[in-house]
């Protein structure tokens, strides 16, 4: 057990075993007037976000939706993904985010692997709607909840044609409402969230009602209840920044947490830099979780210091690691401590954060939540628990784990193995609980006969001033038998490339051991990123992967035409 651990936060709480729903019945109850939702500077209350949630339940029962079908969510951040959620929800249902960023290919195939029987679109998305969907197409208008003056921006648009047997959204929002269903907390799934994984297709993440409160709780006494605020909160309570997409684990926490107390959602639907430096501006935020790419837009925007961000009492990044330079410098532009966090979407998402007051490791982590179990275990046969400091495995275990993975029971058992869940993050936990990520366990590199993690090699090179995003990946060499370390670089705009590689080299070498020295860096205009806006290491790879093979088909033909 970790010897220090934050003060006010307690290390065990007494979960209530209610629908996932119930935060936003619960705080209409309490907040009948209160905005819940801002959506371009347009404010909708609790009472009408709950209401309309009701009337969509009873109206997509009318449909034929029963306890535990699915239906999917196509949808940015709006007031309608909150009423849709909660509604999917009060039917009994289960709600499927899909994320509108992926292929329409990818986005038909989990939309027909977990049978929804309805699809809820936002009409600017309706160039992603799959062709080999065939149930029932519920369409939102973006500028529903838009003012007035701006409901005929060109953002607002549809982006694509209406299905004529479409329905509105709308208009299933309205009329008679119904009473929400009964749920087993513990055992009915809430969501199904798809998760890349290290292999494979996107896996379906099955999440419970219980798994979601649960660790909307834990994020929610892990921040003091929203008590801690050295600032005055102009509303009299916290404002939310909601730009981190909700359809990922990280997003759609953020939204229950918030729910769950009665903040006000800002809704940032398309979260570029100005976007969320003005929604902060504009409505006062108090609490801005983000991803390290926004951090990063937002800092380096040119109008970053004409914006008044004083209003911030926390800022958090998850999703992706983040320099504890970038932490710092949003610190001391905001006056807001700034926290982060680690997890992933089999675990709800989040497993550990680091303290909102007292000491702060802007290097760690973070520290497992209330509740949360973790284990460090060895590399070789995942079994033997290595000591404090010591690099290994982590698998954690808590109430917001998992049920499993949708239709993959093998896989589900591989990851939920004796109870744990198995991470494949490769980890080490000091003494004082401070946990510390050093990588993926398959983005491990063998080179030189040493386990070389990108991290280590990435770091280094995100610590020069010319470099605005890195990835280091094994690239094998199979004339030598052996496997190089290549590294790609994009730089920051206005640095002059030439001899930029050469110099990246050197650094390198200056702070890096021989065998984690990459072969080679290559400047590039772009690299690929996920939704979250990491690095995608995989698509990396494969075109790693194509180069080289192409390379040897190359070294074959012109083998052929010289013994020819």
């Amino acid at each position: 057990m970790a010897r220090f651990y934050p003060p006010g936060v307690p290390r065990s709480i007494e979960y209530p075993v209610m629908p996932l729903y119930s935060f936003l019945e619960n705080s209409a109850r309490k907040f009948p007037d209160r905005t819940g939702a801002l959506f371009l500077g347009n404010g909708v209350t609790y009472a009408d976000l709950w209401e309309r949630s009701l009337s969509f339940a009873n109206h997509i029962r009318m449909l034929g939706v029963e306890k535990g079908d699915r239906v999917g969510l196509l949808m940015a951040n709006t007031p309608q993904f909150v009423i849709a959620f909660n509604g999917i929800l009060a039917a009994g249902g289960v709600a499927v985010p899909v994320n509108p960023l992926n292929p329409v290919e990818e986005i038909g195939r989990e939309l027909l692997e977990t049978d929804c029987l309805a699809l809820v679109v936002l009409d600017r998305l309706l160039d992603k709607l799959p062709r080999n969907f065939s149930e029932e197409v519920i369409v939102a208008d973006a500028a529903e909840y838009a003012p007035v003056h701006l409901r005929l921006l060109s953002g607002l648009a549809s982006k694509g044609k209406v299905p004529q047997d479409s329905l509105s959204f709308e208009e299933l929002t309205t009329g008679e409402a119904t009473s929400p269903m009964a749920v087993d907390p513990r055992e009915d799934v809430a969501a199904i969230l798809y998760t890349s994984g290290t292999t494979g297709q996107p896996k379906g993440v099955m999440l419970t009602h219980y798994s979601l409160c649960a660790n909307a709780l834990q994020s929610y006494y892990w921040l003091r209840g929203w008590g801690y605020s050295p600032k005055p909160q102009p509303a009299g309570w916290p404002l939310i920044l909601c730009a981190v997409p909700f359809f990922h684990s990280y997003g759609l926490n953020i939204m229950n947490e918030a729910v769950s107390f009665g903040c006000t959602l800002v809704l940032v639907p398309d979260p570029k830099p100005d976007a969320i430096l003005e929604s902060i501006q504009r409505h006062r935020v108090t609490h801005a979780p983000l991803i390290p790419r926004f951090v990063s837009e937002v800092l380096d925007h040119p109008r970053f210091g004409s914006f008044d961000l004083s209003s911030v009492t926390t800022a958090s990044s998850g999703g992706a690691s983040i320099s504890p330079g970038l932490m710092r410098r949003f610190e001391e532009a905001t006056g807001a401590r700034f926290h982060q966090g680690y997890g992933l979407t089999e675990a709800g998402p989040a497993t550990h954060a680091t303290p909102i007051e007292g000491s702060h490791n802007y290097l760690s982590a973070g520290m497992a939540y209330p509740d949360t179990e973790t284990r460090v275990v060895d590399l070789q046969i995942g079994e033997v628990d290595v000591p404090p400091g010591k690099e290994g495995e982590l698998l954690v275990r808590g109430p917001q784990i998992m049920k499993g993975y949708w239709k993959a029971p093998e896989e589900t058992a591989k990851a939920l193995e004796g109870g744990w869940l198995h991470t494949g993050d490769i980890v080490r936990i000091d003494p004082d609980g401070w946990l510390y990520v050093v990588g993926r366990k398959r983005d491990r590199i063998v080179a030189a006969g040493h386990t070389v993690w990108p991290i280590e090699v990435e770091e280094v090179l995100l610590g020069s001033p010319e470099v605005a995003m890195a990835v280091a990946v094994g690239a094998p060499d199979p004339l030598r038998c052996n496997t190089d370390i290549q590294a790609l670089v994009v730089l920051k705009e206005g640095v002059n490339p030439v001899g930029a590689e050469a110099r990246l080299v050197e650094l390198a070498r200056s702070r890096l051991q021989p065998y984690q020295v990459p072969g080679r860096v290559d400047v590039v205009p772009s690299l690929p990123l996920t939704n979250m806006g990491k690095v995608d290491r995989l698509a990396v790879e494969a075109e790693i992967e194509r180069r080289v093979q192409k390379a040897m088909d190359d070294y074959a033909r012109g083998h052929a035409a010289e013994k020819s």
